[in-house]
C-alpha cells in the first residue's frame, strides 16, 4: 500500500478526524478569543401563561411567528456619550466588540472601566466613506472577570450633530444593565459582545448555550423549572447522542459509531463557533488596542453648561406604541442619520416624562414621490406640523411648558399626495442641564442635613413667583453613586406643626432621579408651593425629606449637630430674603 492509499484509508477512520479536529480545537483554545457575553433578543414572558417567544409582536397572516426586531441605530456626537454596563460571563476577559459607524474622517473614543475607575482607553478612526460594522477592541487580559460589572463608553467629542457617529441597540437585557445616554438609563442593550481566552473558553461556551441571565430569569419565573433546566438540557443532549449511536449503519461496530458521533459533535462545535464568528483568530480582522489611561479624568467637570442628550426615540422604539401595526415601522440609516421608517398613515406613541428644559429635535423626509403631513403632539396638544416631500425638514420643538409632566409624545404622519413611505430622522430629546451647579448659590440658606448615609442637603432658597405662589429650591449633593431612587417631599408647617401645603415629586421635575446623580456635584431641585390665601411664606416652617416610592418609608435624617430626627425630616427655619 503506497502513501496515497494509506492517506485515503486514514481519511475513512474516525481516529484521524478526531485527532485533526482535536488539534484545531486545541490551537483555538490556546490562542483564540471566544465569545462569552453578547446582546440579543431573548425569551420574554408574554401575557399568556406558559407561552414564550422571542419578541412580543402581534401575529399576522403575513407572519406565522413573531419576528425578532432588527437593532435600532442610535446617534451620538459632541459632548454626549453612550455607555453600556455588562456582566462578564467568564474569566480572562480580553476583547470587546461593538457595532459602530463613524462620521467621515471621524474619531470614536472608547473607554473600558469598572467600579474602581477607568481601565483602558483607545479610539477608532473612520475613513471618508465609513460603513457600519463590528469593531473589536483588545486589551490586556482581565483574569478575574467572571460575574464582575464593567462599563464600555463610546463618545465622539469632535463630531458635529449634522454628521453623528452611530451605534446600535437591541431590546431586552442580556448584558446585565440598561444602556445609558450620558448618565440617563434607557431600556435595551448596546449591540455588544465580549471575548475571553485560555481556560475560560469552556465557561464561555456554557454562557453561549445557557446564559447566566437567562437562567436567572427562568428561576424568577418558575423556580422549579429554573433549578432543573440544566439537568433536563443535559439529559436531552445525552439521549440525542444515544439515539445517534443506536441508529448507526448496519454492520458498524459500536466503538466506531461512538467515535464517529464524537467527530460529528466536534465538527459541529467548530463549525458553529468559527462559522458564526464566535471565535476570533489573532492576526485576522485585527482589533484596535486599548491602553491604560495616561491621565485620570477629573470628576470636577461642569455638566450644566450645555445641552445634553436625554432620550433617543429610535432607541425607545421597541417600547413605543406603533400604528397601524408594529411590523410596518422599522429603523435604518439614511443619509448618515438614524431613521425610523413609517408608512404614509402612521402614529408612534412614546410614554415618557418630559425633562426640565426639554427640547425635541427631529428631521422628516418622504422616501418616494408624494407628500406627507408630519405632526408632533404631546397628549392632545399639537406642538408642530409641516407638509413634507423629498426635501428634509427639521423640527425644533420646545417642551418646557410640559416639564415634569408624564404623557405620550406622538409622531404622526398622514398622506397628502400618493402613499409614500416616510422617515423620522434622528429623533432625540435634549435638556439644558442647568440644575447641575459647581457651587452653592450665594442666595441660598445653608442646611447641612444628612439623608441616609450618602445624600446631603447643603442649602435651600425660596422665591415668590406669583400671588400665593412660591418656588423652593433645594441644593443636594451625594458622596457616592446611589442605587436606589426616592421621592422628595416639601411641607410648609404652621405653628402647630400641621401641614398647610406640600409638594412631592422626583428630583428636578422628574428629570433627574437619585440613581444617576454624579458625585460631588450640586443638584438644584425646584418645587412649587401654593400658599393659603392671605398668608406669607414667612409665617411657616419648612420640612424636607425623602421617601421610597414603593412603600413610602422615609429615609433617616441627621441634623447638622449629628442628632437623628425622629420624624425622618429636616426642619428648616425660613428667613427673610436678603
Amino acid at each position: 500500500m503506497n502513501a496515497r492509499q494509506k492517506l485515503r484509508s486514514s481519511l475513512k477512520t474516525p481516529i484521524f478526524w478526531m485527532l485533526l479536529l482535536g488539534g484545531v480545537l486545541f490551537l483555538l483554545v490556546r490562542s483564540g478569543y471566544w465569545r462569552s457575553t453578547s446582546a440579543g433578543a431573548q425569551v420574554q414572558v408574554p401575557m399568556f401563561y406558559d407561552a414564550h417567544y422571542l419578541y412580543p409582536r402581534p401575529w399576522t397572516q403575513a407572519q406565522e411567528a413573531p419576528g425578532v426586531p432588527q437593532p435600532f441605530p442610535v446617534a451620538f456626537f459632541a459632548e454626549n456619550s453612550v455607555t453600556q454596563p455588562f456582566v462578564s460571563g467568564a474569566d480572562n476577559l480580553s476583547q470587546v466588540e461593538v457595532w459602530l459607524r463613524g462620521s467621515p474622517y471621524g474619531v470614536v473614543d472608547v473607554a473600558l472601566s469598572d467600579e474602581t475607575g477607568s481601565l483602558y482607553v483607545g479610539y477608532q478612526v473612520f475613513p471618508e466613506d465609513p460603513r457600519g460594522g463590528y469593531v473589536r477592541f483588545e486589551f490586556p487580559t482581565i483574569a478575574e472577570a467572571e460575574g464582575k460589572t464593567f462599563w464600555l463608553t463610546l463618545s465622539a467629542t469632535h463630531v458635529p450633530i449634522a454628521e453623528p457617529a452611530i451605534t446600535r441597540t437591541l431590546g431586552g437585557d442580556r448584558l446585565g444593565g440598561a444602556v445609558q445616554l450620558n448618565e440617563f438609563h434607557r431600556p435595551g442593550n448596546l449591540d455588544l459582545r465580549t471575548y475571553v481566552t485560555g481556560t475560560a473558553v469552556f465557561d464561555a461556551l456554557l454562557e453561549q448555550l445557557l446564559p447566566d441571565l437567562f437562567r436567572l430569569r427562568l428561576q424568577q419565573y418558575k423556580p422549579f423549572k429554573g433549578e432543573t433546566f440544566a439537568i433536563l438540557l443535559l439529559v436531552m443532549v445525552s439521549l440525542s447522542v444515544v439515539y445517534l449511536i443506536l441508529a448507526r449503519p448496519f454492520g458498524q461496530r459500536l466503538g466506531q459509531a461512538v467515535l464517529w458521533t464524537l467527530v460529528g459533535l466536534l465538527a459541529g462545535l467548530l463549525g458553529w463557533q468559527i462559522g458564526g464568528g464566535r471565535v476570533q483568530i489573532p492576526g485576522i480582522n485585527g482589533a484596535v488596542t486599548l491602553h491604560p489611561p495616561a491621565v485620570v479624568e477629573s470628576s470636577d467637570a461642569t455638566w450644566g453648561e450645555g445641552e445634553r442628550l436625554v432620550h433617543d426615540l429610535s432607541l425607545l422604539l421597541w417600547t413605543a406604541d406603533r400604528q397601524p401595526e408594529e411590523r410596518f415601522i422599522d429603523t435604518t440609516i439614511v443619509a448618515d442619520y438614524p431613521a425610523i421608517v413609517v408608512p404614509a398613515e402612521s402614529e408612534i406613541g412614546y410614554a415618557l416624562d418630559v425633562p426640565q428644559n426639554g427640547r425635541l429635535r427631529v428631521g422628516a423626509q418622504v422616501k418616494e414621490p408624494g407628500q406627507l403631513q408630519y405632526t408632533i403632539y404631546f397628549d392632545e396638544t399639537e406642538l408642530a406640523t409641516q407638509f413634507v416631500d423629498t426635501e428634509t425638514v427639521w423640527f425644533d420643538v420646545d417642551l418646557t411648558p410640559f416639564a415634569g409632566q408624564g404623557g405620550t409624545l406622538r409622531l404622526v404622519t398622514e398622506a397628502v399626495r400618493a402613499q409614500p413611505q416616510g422617515y423620522w430622522f434622528q429623533p432625540q430629546i435634549f435638556a439644558q442641564t442647568d440644575w447641575l451647579l459647581p457651587q452653592l448659590p450665594t442666595t441660598a440658606q445653608t442646611a447641612g442635613h444628612q439623608f441616609g448615609d450618602a445624600v446631603r442637603l447643603l442649602g435651600f432658597s425660596l422665591e415668590p413667583t406669583a400671588e400665593n405662589q412660591v418656588e423652593v429650591s433645594l441644593y443636594w449633593q451625594t458622596e457616592r453613586p446611589l442605587r436606589q431612587n426616592a421621592v422628595v417631599f416639601v411641607h410648609l408647617l404652621d405653628e402647630t406643626g400641621e401641614v398647610v401645603t406640600q409638594h412631592d415629586g422626583q428630583p428636578v421635575q422628574n428629570s433627574y432621579p437619585l440613581s444617576i446623580w454624579p458625585t460631588h456635584h450640586i443638584i438644584a431641585d425646584r418645587h412649587p408651593l401654593t400658599l393659603p390665601a392671605g398668608s406669607s411664606w414667612q409665617d411657616y416652617q419648612m420640612a424636607v425629606g425623602l421617601y421610597h416610592p414603593s412603600d413610602f418609608t422615609r429615609w433617616p435624617v441627621t441634623n447638622p449637630e449629628g442628632v437623628l430626627n425622629p420624624d425622618s425630616r429636616a426642619l428648616l427655619s425660613l428667613e427673610p430674603i436678603p
